[in-house]
Order: C-alpha cells, then structure tokens, then sequence
C-alpha cells in the first residue's frame, strides 16, 4: 500500500506571487485528494504534498499546464521527500502563512488590466462591487506600482492602510474565492475612494467622492475642459479626443506642441471606427496588459454611433501629419466607469490620455505635484487615496517585420525579468542619458526597471535614484558591482560615480560603449552568448574614438566588440543645434562632398531662408569644427534626408523626422534605385545616394514632386536594409542583431525582414525590450554577467 503513495518537495520560481498562484494549488490539491501545504516566501512558491502517486504525478504536470493567466513559471525544482510518519502527517492540504527569507528570486509582477469578471462586478447592480472603481481580484489589478517589499502580501502594499471590512475579510481568506489573498482586494466600505477637485474659475471644491465624482468629471470632458485622472502608475492628462480646442489647450498645457497624442477608447468596436491594423494588433490592444498600440490610420478617421449615426471626427491635431495613431482600451474600473458615464450623456467616447507631466518632466503620482505643474492650467482632477508606491508609465508598442514590438516597456509589461542566468555577484545597471531605466542582477534572475523618462532635470533625475532605491529594495539587496555607460557626461554615469564616493565598501564599476550596449539588450532577450554580428544604428551615443557613433556595425560577443563598419561621418554643425535644425545636417553632408559655391547653387529648398551671411558662418563653423563633432549617427543621416525632401523645418521632437519619412514612404510611388557604397575599410558612403538625388531636384515638375517625394523616401529605407544585407553576407557564420533607436522605424523594420527573409542568417530585433535606450541598462548587465573578472575597482572614500 506505501508503494502506491509519494510526497514531493517543489519550488517554483518566476511571477507567482499576486497572480492567484497559492489558491489554484490548493484547489488543484484538494482535487487531487492530497495533503501538505503550500507557502509563499521571497523566494518563490513553496509545496510540500502527499498522495496517490498517480494523483501526484497530474497533479505536477497540471501545475505547469494550467498555471494561473497572469503566472509566469521560470523553474520548477522536485525533490523525493519520505512519506510523513503516521503521527506527522497532515489530515488536509493548507495554505501556509507567507514568509520572508535572506535572499529573494520571486519576481515582481507587473500591473494588470481589469479582468472580465470584474468588469461585470462593478456593472452588476447585485453586486458589493457595483459601481466601485478600485474593483479587482487575483487576475487583474496593481502590482508593482503598490508593493513596498516581498514577498507580496498586503502589509508590504500601500494597502495596508486600509482595514478590510468583514466581507473582503472573508473573501481574502476563503481559498476558493477569486479574491483569496488578493493583496489590494477592497470595497466600498474599506477601500479606497475618488474624489473631484474643481478647479474650475480658481474654486476650489472637492465634496462629490466615487460615481459622483465620475460623473462630475464626465460632464466636464464634454464640455471642452481638459482635466487630470489619478490611475494606477500615475496621473494623466484628458480631453475630448475630437475637440480640437480642448486638445490645442491641451497641447499648450503639456507644451508639447506636435508629438502625437495616444487616446483611449471604450471597447474595441469603437478602436475599429479609428485605426485598421492585423490581427495580432487587435490582440496586443485587448491583452490584460493593455499597451498604448500604435495603429494605422484609415484614410479618414471617423466614428459613428448606431443610435443616432453621427459621425465624430477626431480631431486633427491628436497626432498631425503622421500615419499612425496610438490607442488604447481602459484597464482601471474607473476607466470603465468614466466611458459608462460619458455614454449616459451622450458624450463622444474617444479620449486624449497622455501622461500628467510637462513636457520632459517625469509622470505626476500625487496632487502636489498636479498642482505644481498644472495649477491654474487645467480645469479639474479626479484623484483617489490610494498611493502610488512606484510611477509606472503606459507601455506603447507597435507592429513591424511580422512581430510586435515594445517601444516604451512600463505598465502591464515592466519590471520585465528574465530567469536562469546566474550571478555570481548581485551587479546594478544604471543605463544611459534618454528613456532611462535600471537593471538588477540576482543571483538567479535579473530584473529590468519600467521606462523612467530623459535624465535632464532635477525631477526625472530624483525619480531615477529612488527607482535605484526602491528596486534594490524589493530584492532587499545592496549592489557591489555596477555598470554604466562610458559617456562621462551622462547622470547615470556621474550617479555611478557617486554610488561609489558614498559606499563604506569598494564598488566595482564596470563601464560599457553605448552602441556595444544596444546590441547586447537584444543578446540579453534572446539569451545570445555566442559572438553575432550587430547594426546598431540610433540618434547619438560617445564613440571610443571622441566623436559621435550612431552608425555602427559590430562584431559582438558578451565582454567586447570589433567596430567592423560605420556611416561616413559628417559633423553636427554646433552640436545639438543640428539635431533641432536639420537643415544643417544636410549641408555639413555636403560640405564633405562639394564647395560652398556649389552647394549655394544648388538652390535646395531646405536653405532657401540662408543669406549669404548665414551660409558663410555656418562654412567657418565647419571648417574649425568648433562645437561641431563628427558624428557617423544613422539617425542623425534620416533626419538630413527628410530635410533634403522638404518634410521638416524645425524637429519639434524626437524621431520626428522618421516618423515623416515613413509617412511619404507608405503612399504612391514610382521607382528610384538607390544605394550606399561600402569602402574596403568598412566605411558606409552616403555621397552615391547624393549623387543621384541632387540632380534631379531642378527637373522634378511640381505635379510629379510629391510622387517623386514619397519614392525617395521610400527607396532610402530600401537602400539601408540591401547595404545591411550586402555586408551581412560577409560573416555568413553569425546571427544578426538589430540595436538602436533607429529600427523603431517600421518602413525600415519591414524592409529588413523582407531583405533577410531568404537570407540563411537567424535576425533578432527586440520584441519585448525596446530598441532604444530603454533596453541599455539590460545590455549592461549582459556584458557584466559574462565578464569572469572585472578589473576596474574603485574604492569609496572612506575606505
């Protein structure tokens, strides 16, 4: 009869904490008719279960099977335990009280959008959730952005301030109720509450609370105001998406004069009057974790409503002059409920939502700082008593090259972890200057921090180091060893710096090149080890030789790299001033290849407000090079094209100009074949495309300029993936991996897959980490787990 009976010991790693992991053990072990217990502890799932052997053996297969929704399993380890001595053993299976243990490799998991059950809980008027905006159960709700430390129970959230009533306290504790250990589970009676700030004419005035609120703030919307909603990571800024004076204020209010704008709509139906995009576009939109997905624009967007069927243009200015438009769907309660009462009034159901901040600020997660950046400005907040432990911006993702692609990792997607590679030494990675984030090391996982905005002012640059704070807080863990960019003149290096001075311990520093970096993150997400061949191409980053890299093609391993080609370099007339006036760029371009003569006889339309003046400062600013640096930057070449066709004037943000490229390059055209020139040594020469555009510019007639306009910028995409391919085929032996700002591009993106697609060698872009410099904390601490020793140990000053 013993032989028909065992008892494992299993621990299981990865998100299993606050996604319903205990409750479906317990459920699947009573189902299985065994005994023992399961715990939570900072290092994972714990079981200790005994049975039928039969029973035991499905019931581990069906703990992998059937995991919870919002589950991740990253290790499964089982040890043969002797059966319990009669006396011993347990007469039920039970769920053991969470525990806290020296090292911690449980993983945090990211906030969720509300799961359907709860969206009919608060529709349903028999239920206690009815109407109640901080509605949620084991499979949906905050996270990360309420957890102070782990393992994940609710005196470790900002939740532990509200006392559970007598029915969330029953429901938390039954293990067969979806909101079993539901650390943010409350209610009407106990939880959390909304409430309306009226700003409106310098009153100030916050009685309605909860659906009055709601309600409140609905009318509001439709009457043009502009407006502030506390939700899970932060606060954001709302209009009427097809008011186009509520969104020019808007605009005005952020001082974020042409970027595109994200809205957020009801449902899906309502997404389909808006956008058209594919299937698995469709499906990243309606995913729990509900990413701003951006979407082609139809060719004209346009909503109606079947009960009166009038058609609602959104408004022009949400994103001008580009061809996608971000969308996103509510993921709160209170998302829903606010849709609920715009329909009841008959109000216009596409809203602007963009993060409450000015324009380079980082996201507001409380009423000082709306009132700080926003008083007087908007019309009324909407704001609720649960506080925000960590900011967490929307994620916003896109489709290029047959997959999807994260361009800004935060909410629903970050922190983003990745289980299996071991460390011998806990290591931060402090990432670089723009779209900065973190990443940490443990000993069997490492962890990359949500987006946390452009480290260049004082409150983006404090909420960088409390991000630093706070995630080596969660894993309770001091680093010894970090990692930074080499750029000497980036905050995250300096802070590096500092790190040290304050240790009363030596720290170890590691310090990586930018661009080796970018081709590492995508290393990194695919788990690459071994040397691959990498095109990082993106806007800036400090090159071992003192000028601007951004045109790189790299032999790459984990420790190194050999700079194999680059971009022909041309110099960033007075630096950053050439970034915002691209019109500079093109003429450094051609200052390398023709005189100043020929180049004024040109007559090209980007120079066409110069006077002579104007032309000969900026000669003598090349000619000296003072501040002006050589830069081989891909990104900084788009920019110059787009100004070349007559797209831009003026950037007003980045990645403006590709975004109008792309947009000339998706209409109508004709045939131009383009190609850059690669030199013996490496060199990628741009003078042939040149070459071959500049004479056409006086024979182009102006009902064919447009076509001719839309081919050029199509063919330079085209003449990029053929020269990335042509060099690809001369290090047949390695995989290709694609780094860097620049591939966000999705005309690009889609020319380098097809280009590849019959070509033998594996192509990795990143999908769930961002090509840009989201990812180079995660490229950092790549290198620095495959380096066995680092030499460079800096001592603080006390020691």
């Amino acid at each position: 009869m013993k032989d028909n009976f065992a008892r494992q010991y299993i621990h299981i790693t990865g998100i299993v904490q606050g996604v319903g992991f205990r409750p479906f053990v317990y459920q699947l072990a009573l189902q299985y008719a065994l005994v023992g217990w399961v715990i939570n502890d900072s290092e994972g799932v714990k079981i200790d279960a005994q049975g039928c052997t039969d029973n035991l053996e499905q019931f581990i297969i069906e703990l992998q099977q059937q995991a919870p929704p919002l589950s991740r399993i990253d290790q499964m380890t089982m040890t043969p335990l002797s059966l319990w001595l009669v006396a011993e053993k347990p007469t039920v299976f039970s769920i053991e009280k969470s525990q806290h243990c020296d090292s911690t490799t449980v993983c945090v998991s990211p906030d969720q959008g509300l799961c359907n059950a709860c969206k009919q809980d608060i529709a349903n008027p028999t239920s206690r959730y009815y109407h109640y905006p901080f509605t949620n159960c084991t499979h949906c709700g905050p996270r990360y952005s309420i957890t102070r430390a782990l393992p994940y129970d609710r005196v470790s959230t900002s939740m532990a301030r509200f006392a559970l009533c007598s029915d969330c306290q029953q429901a938390y504790e039954n293990p067969l109720d979806r909101r079993y250990h539901a650390q943010p589970i409350s209610c009407a009676v106990c939880g959390p509450w909304t409430w309306f700030i009226d700003y409106h004419d310098d009153v100030v005035s916050d009685e309605l609370t909860q659906q009055a609120a709601i309600n409140q703030l609905a009318k509001r919307l439709q009457a043009g105001a502009v407006v502030a909603i506390k939700g899970l990571g932060g606060f954001h800024l709302v209009c009427d998406g097809t008011n186009t004076d509520a969104v020019a204020q808007l605009r005005h209010i952020k001082h974020r004069q042409q970027k595109p704008l994200a809205v957020m709509v009801a449902d899906i139906e309502t997404a389909q009057q808006l956008v058209i995009g594919e299937q698995i576009e469709w499906q990243a939109l309606d995913s729990q974790a509900r990413p701003i997905v951006l979407m082609h624009k139809p060719q004209a967007v346009t909503y109606s409503t079947c009960d009166d069927d009038v058609a609602v243009n959104v408004a022009m200015n949400v994103a001008p002059n580009v061809p996608y438009l971000g969308v996103m769907l509510p993921y709160t309660p209170l998302h829903y409920l606010l849709f609920t009462a715009l329909a009841e009034i008959n109000a216009t159901p596409v809203l602007v939502m963009t993060s409450a901040n000015v324009s380079g600020m980082p996201i507001a997660t409380d009423i000082e700082q709306i009132k700080h950046q926003f008083w007087g400005a908007i019309d009324s907040v909407l704001d609720h008593n649960r506080p925000i432990v960590h900011a967490c911006d929307d994620s916003v993702v896109h489709y290029a090259g047959g997959k999807m692609h994260t361009l800004r990792m935060a909410r629903g997607y970050a922190p983003y972890s990745q289980f299996g590679h071991k460390s011998e030494t806990i290591t931060l990675a402090l990432g670089a200057q723009q779209k900065s984030t973190i990443a940490l090391a443990l000993p069997q996982q490492w962890v990359l921090s949500p987006y946390i905005g452009d480290l260049n002012n004082l409150d983006t640059e404090q909420r960088y180091q409390q991000t630093v704070i706070d995630l080596q807080g969660l894993y309770q863990v001091t680093a010894p060893q970090l990692v930074c960019d080499k750029h000497a003149s980036y905050f995250s290096s300096d802070y590096a710096k500092q790190l040290i001075l304050k240790s009363k311990t030596p720290l170890k520093l590691l310090q990586v090149q930018h661009h080796h970096a970018h081709v590492l993150a995508v290393m990194a997400e695919f788990n690459l080890t071994q040397p691959v061949l990498g095109f990082t191409f993106d806007g800036t980053g400090q090159g071992d030789d003192g000028t601007v890299w951004g045109g790189e093609v790299l032999l790459t391993s984990c420790q190194d790299y050999q700079r194999i080609g680059y971009l022909r370099p041309f110099r960033l007339l007075g630096g950053e001033k050439a970034i915002k006036e691209p019109a500079r760029l093109l003429f450094a371009m051609l200052l390398e290849c023709y005189c100043l003569d020929d180049i004024k006889a040109m007559q090209l339309s980007a120079f066409s407000s110069w006077n002579d003046l104007y032309f000969n400062n900026l000669y003598r600013l090349w000619q000296s090079g003072s501040r002006s640096p050589y830069t081989s930057s891909m990104g900084r070449f788009i920019d110059a094209w787009a100004c070349l066709l007559g797209l831009v004037d003026k950037v007003d943000y980045e990645g403006q100009c590709g975004l109008l490229l792309e947009q000339a390059a998706k209409q109508e055209l004709c045939h131009i074949p383009l190609s850059f020139q690669i030199t013996e040594n490496g060199i990628i020469d741009w003078q042939p495309l040149l070459a071959h555009v500049l004479p056409l510019v006086g024979e182009i007639k102006d009902e064919q300029r447009q076509i001719w306009i839309n081919s050029l910028a199509h063919s330079v995409f085209m003449a990029i993936a053929k020269m990335m391919v042509t060099i690809a085929k001369q290090y047949p032996h390695y995989a290709v991996v694609l780094g860097g700002g620049v591939f966000q591009n999705r005309v690009l993106v889609d020319q380098i897959y097809d280009q590849f697609s019959t070509h033998p060698q594996p192509l990795y872009c990143g999908e769930k980490l961002p090509s840009n410099d989201g990812a180079i904390a995660a490229g950092q601490l790549w290198c620095a787990l495959h380096h066995h020793h680092i030499d460079s140990i800096v001592e603080s000053q006390e020691s």
